[in-house]
This record gives structure tokens, C-alpha cells and sequence, in this order.
């Protein structure tokens, strides 16, 4: 999977890694449980969070959870991905 710092610079193409991967799905999963009524809010926000922060050694993924957007933190500025801008 890869996603675009800016949609206009098509040299700027950064892979997702298999951990965001991962946690894109525990996190649909996660939505799942919630709509199913088999957790409930506080649970659904303390799983959240932890599916939502991966940190690597040169850079940091963060959900915001009210926007479904993953934020990449690379040390120097941020950029964003939407699950629907996800390729697979």
C-alpha cells in the first residue's frame, strides 16, 4: 500500500507498513464489536487507542478517531491518509 504526502507530487509515494495494515483491520473490527453491541464506548476508545499509535524508528502513525484519518509523523511534518485512500 502506498499514500501520497500531497496528491499533486506523484514522486512522494511513502509504503504503508504491515503494522498499519494490521491495524486498520483491528480497528474495523473494533467498529464491528461496537455496532454489534458487544463493547461498549469506553472499551471501544481504550482498544482504539492502543490499535491506533504505531511507532517505528523513523516515523509515527496516529489515528484520529474523528475522522478516521491515519496522520504520519516523520519527525518534520505530518501527513495524512483516509481509509477509502488505501489501496487493498
Amino acid at each position: 500500500m502506498n499514500f501520497r504526502h500531497r496528491p499533486d507530487d506523484a514522486a512522494e509515494a511513502v509504503e504503508i507498513p504491515p503494522a498499519l495494515g494490521k491495524a486498520m483491520a483491528d480497528y474495523r473490527a473494533l467498529l464491528d464489536e461496537l455496532e454489534a453491541g458487544t463493547i461498549d464506548d469506553a472499551t471501544f476508545r481504550h482498544r482504539a487507542l492502543n490499535v491506533g499509535l504505531i511507532v517505528r524508528d523513523h516515523d509515527a502513525w496516529i489515528l484520529d478517531l474523528s475522522t478516521e484519518r491515519w496522520w504520519r509523523y516523520d519527525g518534520v511534518a505530518l501527513s495524512s491518509l483516509r481509509f477509502d485512500e488505501a489501496e487493498g
